[in-house]
């Protein structure tokens, strides 16, 4: 059985200081959603999952199409043989409804990221030592692309959680092998939590999964040999994570039957039919190549270089700010957040498990080569399950450190020195680079604001949004609010068409207060009287 890297010396700091992380990363999810994100979802991607959140607190993975169907369209939401839903697996928005019933969207992402600070200690704790799992929350806690993510309403943070928990009960089956109800426990347990990935990130998943598929047959391999008993022992709590893992994510084509019939549907192909993992003319605007998968690799890498720990060697620039919401290439920065992994690397050289970490973050690079498009105004998400695994190999050189150096001043000058990079990491790069999505995509409360000032009753209220042209960045934020079952008390229906279908629109609500607004592409303005 592997060994922690060092032997620990009993210390009093480290459950304290976890605490604060924990409460550190609740508070700032909670700050960044609501003084960035002003509780909106500000990408397609949000508005899609809240609707679909919305319609899980009903049951509902479909619902019946409203008519006219166009009037209350909302980007990544399918209308189909008079049938409506949305295009993305049910685990994010499931989760996401728990938030949504309390009325606080906001507040699961916050929970996760929490628990996401608590697990990678733990898991570092066991796997290596203390020191690991404490300097290692600290970096997680204050990662831009935490603190990003944590946020929104996105799936990410969840992700995160439950990659990290599959890791670490895989070493919890790795570590309780003698004791059969345990272990089957800890398999049972890794498999909930892989398929909860498989449901919330599909691609993901699998990135996550293949060090851990050859790390287990070789596993199995190496205990045939010794004799039928270790191969069973082995081998059984494998089969629950296995079919425990394929039951869950087996509602994914069970949402595709209920949605077209067919389980075998990609429902993101309903909205673009480029929308596809793969390689050739089937997959992207123009094709996929594994050329345009590298570069498009190269281009997010570079800004995760940056926004990994908020480490860069000049300072965050406005010509900055205007390129990360304008452009998706190289990053005119140098970031220096990868500083600490070759020496975590040489340090964990011999442990096999600062292996199964390192393949953690190269499958999942990996696998987004054969996806056609890359992420990073809201940092490089696709990546960003391999946090937990990063954290923990830059952690390694640090706790060596602590280790060197004499038994008081190691902790105060490795733990006081991270404390000030990451603190001045939080002012001069996070902030900044988080506070750029402000209005990002023109969604804040402003809109829901002039909406409720311009009501003259109690009545509910129907917002027209009237124009031929028109985007959803126009009226995103009151898509937000207005309930797929239109029964919200504000309703936004876009009217496409002439005055017929405008009164069209208004006979299907005659007890609202109707409020008009004129809209073209992005810009919407309201009319007077």
């Amino acid at each position: 059985m592997e060994q922690p890297i060092s032997k620990t010396r009993h210390v009093s700091y480290h459950q304290p200081l976890i605490l604060l992380l924990v409460l550190f990363a609740f508070f700032m999810s909670a700050l960044v959603s609501r003084s960035v994100f002003e509780r909106l979802p500000h990408l397609e991607d949000e508005v899609a999952y809240l609707f679909q959140a919305k319609m899980a607190t009903h049951g509902d993975l479909v619902i019946e199409s409203p008519q006219p169907r166009r009037a209350f369209w909302q980007p990544f939401i399918i209308d189909r043989d008079g049938q409506r839903f949305g295009k993305y697996p049910i685990g994010w928005p499931a989760l996401l409804a728990l938030g949504v019933a309390m009325g606080q969207a906001w507040v699961i992402n916050a929970f996760f990221s929490a628990l996401n600070v608590a697990l990678v200690y733990r898991l570092g704790r066991e796997v290596f030592n203390p020191d690991v799992g404490a300097l290692a929350a600290m970096l997680t806690a204050f990662s831009p692309m935490a603190l990003l993510l944590n946020g929104t309403l996105m799936g990410h943070t969840a992700a995160l959680f439950f990659t990290t928990l599959f890791m670490y009960a895989y070493w919890r089956i790795e570590r309780a092998n003698k004791r059969k109800h345990s272990v089957l426990r800890w398999g049972i347990v890794a498999g909930i939590c892989l398929g909860m990935v498989a449901i919330m990130r599909p691609l993901t998943a699998i990135g996550i999964a293949t060090p851990f598929v050859l790390w287990s047959a070789m596993r199995l391999l190496r205990n045939l040999v010794r004799g039928r008993k270790p191969f069973v022992a082995t081998l059984r709590p494998l089969i629950a994570l296995g079919i425990v893992a394929i039951l869950i994510a087996l509602t994914i084509p069970l949402h595709s039957y209920l949605a077209t019939g067919n389980p075998r549907t990609n429902l993101y192909t309903l909205v673009w039919d480029y929308d596809q993992v793969g390689f050739g003319e089937c997959c992207g605007r123009n094709g996929h190549t594994l050329e345009k998968g590298i570069r498009q690799a190269r281009f997010d890498l570079s800004l995760m270089a940056a926004d990994l720990f908020g480490w860069q060697l000049q300072p965050l620039t406005p010509e900055m700010i205007t390129h990360l919401l304008n452009e998706a290439d190289y990053w005119p920065g140098t970031g220096l957040s990868w500083i600490l992994l070759p020496f975590g690397l040489l340090i964990g050289i011999k442990k096999r498990w600062t292996w199964l970490l390192v393949g953690v973050t190269l499958a999942l690079i990996g696998v987004h080569l054969a996806y056609w498009i890359g992420s990073q105004r809201y940092s490089t998400r696709y990546y960003f399950e391999a946090l937990t695994a990063l954290t923990l190999i830059s952690a390694l050189p640090l706790a060596w450190l602590v280790r060197r150096l004499p038994r008081i001043a190691g902790p105060i000058v490795v733990y006081g020195g991270l404390l000030a990079a990451l603190v001045y990491g939080l002012n001069a790069y996070s902030t900044p680079r988080i506070n750029t999505l402000y209005r990002f995509n023109r969604v804040g409360q402003e809109l829901i604001a002039e909406v409720q000032a311009r009501r003259f009753t109690d009545r509910p209220a129907l917002v027209i949004i009237n124009g031929t042209d028109v985007r959803w960045r126009a009226f995103g934020s009151l898509m937000a609010v207005t309930s797929p079952y239109l029964d919200s008390d504000i309703v936004a229906a876009w009217n496409y068409g002439d005055d017929a279908l405008h009164a069209e629109i208004v006979a299907l609500f005659p007890d609202r207060e109707v409020i008009e607004m004129d809209a073209h592409e992005n810009e919407s303005t309201f009319r007077a009287g």
